[in-house]
């Protein structure tokens, strides 16, 4: 028995094939994501039964199906190789100490400032870990987690995966964006604990709006800030990019709202009015977390990152 052959004969391999026509829905997609050819696949499957005595997957015309045992030999060989990978990233941390290599993934629109300060921050801490960097939506990060492509991913947490772990590193508050010339002319106060001077959000009622898209983060928040307050709102226009939306309000085209650290991806000569409103200073936001897969193995990399994560940019403090 070599190193790759467990319970009966089976290999790793077994499972990793089987998973693949399973995901791709077929041999030949599954072949070509495998980098072997369609006939080896083929053969590898037939002899893979013959192997065990079981029918993996029936046919149908050209059309490939998993069996009970098929989808049985799938499922929970899926956490064999998760138990694998999880102790092979354990040995590697133990052998590397110092070095090695650190996969992290970020939501669109976050690693833009986020980044740069946490790379800057990190290598000076640890020089010798490689960061390899994938910037993904965040339903591509979930899955690039539990397929073991990433050790760690930052996003706004905002439907939690039952198979993954999550840090906060902090709550980002929405806020209000506006031109300078229309905040100068709205009755705002200081209140204590806001970042910015205050708003009663009612008095925008009849301001034009910027709005995103239905199916982004940033939506979500306005939709509820508009039922909670009962604001049926003429909208300017739909962009769905936040910077934008944050520039067009800082030009006077609309008011828009949105979390407070988008303004630090700003790159343009007007600077947006910032207020802050809600009953309470926390009441709308997002909470930036740290992704991990339940019950793996985080490697010392990882947790590294995350701490210097919470220690740079938690609390709401952000330190530049």
């Amino acid at each position: 028995m070599d190193n790759n052959t467990f319970a009966a004969g089976l290999e790793f391999r077994d499972i990793e094939y089987v998973n693949m026509i399973i995901e791709c829905g077929g041999v030949s997609k599954a072949a070509e994501a495998l980098h072997i050819t369609q006939p080896a696949l083929s053969i590898y499957i037939k002899n893979l039964e013959q192997r065990l005595g079981l029918t993996l997957f029936s046919r149908v015309g050209k059309k490939i199906y998993p069996t009970y045992a098929g989808k049985c030999l799938a499922e929970q060989g899926r956490e064999i190789l998760f138990q694998r990978n999880s102790l092979q990233r354990n040995l590697n941390d133990i052998k590397n100490q110092e070095q090695g290599v650190l996969r992290i993934g970020f939501s669109y629109m976050r690693g833009v400032s986020f980044l740069p300060v946490m790379l800057k921050n990190f290598a000076r801490l640890y020089p010798g870990i490689e960061i390899r960097y994938e910037e993904q939506w965040i339903q591509t990060l979930e899955k690039m987690l539990l397929n073991n492509e990433l050790d760690v991913a930052f996003f706004d947490l905002v439907d939690k995966h039952p198979k993954l772990t999550y840090e906060h590193i902090f709550l980002d508050t929405a806020v209000i964006y506006m031109s300078k010339e229309l905040a100068a002319a709205c009755a705002i106060e200081n209140r204590e604990g806001y970042p910015y001077p205050w708003i009663d959000i009612r008095d925008l009622a009849d301001q034009p709006f910027i709005c995103n898209f239905p199916e982004q983060n940033s939506e979500r928040i306005i939709h509820q800030v508009f039922r909670d307050y009962g604001i049926a709102p003429q909208i300017a226009m739909r962009v769905r990019n936040q910077v934008t939306s944050i520039s067009l309000a800082a030009y006077g085209y609309g008011v828009y709202i949105a979390p407070n650290f988008f303004v630090y991806n700003l790159a343009q000569p007007m600077l947006p009015a910032m207020l802050s409103f809600g009953e309470t200073p926390g009441q709308y936001g997002m909470e930036f977390v740290a992704a991990t897969v339940r019950g793996s193995y985080v490697n010392k990399a990882a947790q590294n990152f995350i701490r210097l994560a919470k220690e740079v940019y938690g609390y709401n403090d952000l330190q530049l």
